[in-house]
């Protein structure tokens, strides 16, 4: 599934996405909207505590506010021994959430390397507006997901 934002000046952007089945144009959207923020705030400090931090994120500063459109989720991903939070995003449902998390789990199982990397513990968190934990998706569940969708 391909979906194209067409910018100022002629720029664009494509975002190319594993289609798990039908879904709407704009679930589709929603989708590539949330990979486009996930890949734009990978490396980059969610605010000054973490820029000047040595990697020990202990400080969780969350912000977010609903709105009519669906509920807003907050997703977190592995790195390292630690977590990057991306920014909220609004999903249609808890559940669409979730299927976003798995299919992130599923992309960060590339980057980890048997021997070497620790194959335990979660890879990608759900929270609510308000920071609580939703579901963790873990390692196992990710490799589980992974394989039925082969």
């Amino acid at each position: 599934m391909r979906v194209v934002f067409f910018g100022e000046g002629g720029n664009c952007v494509t975002v190319d996405m594993a289609t798990d089945g039908p879904g709407d144009d704009d679930t589709a959207i929603d989708r590539a909207r949330a990979i486009l923020v996930q890949t734009a705030t990978f490396g980059m400090a969610a605010n000054e505590y973490e820029a000047q931090s040595n990697g020990n994120f202990d400080e969780v500063d969350v912000s977010a506010a609903s709105n009519e459109s669906g509920e807003v989720f907050i997703l977190e991903y592995r790195d390292g021994e630690g977590g990057r939070q991306v920014p909220s995003s609004s999903m249609p449902s808890f559940q669409a959430a979730r299927e976003e998390a798995v299919r992130g789990a599923i992309d960060l199982l590339a980057d980890l390397q048997p021997g070497t990397s620790d194959l335990s513990g979660w890879l990608v968190r759900v929270r609510n507006e308000r920071g609580e934990l939703l579901c963790a998706i873990d390692v196992q569940e990710a490799q589980a997901a992974r394989e039925t969708r082969r």
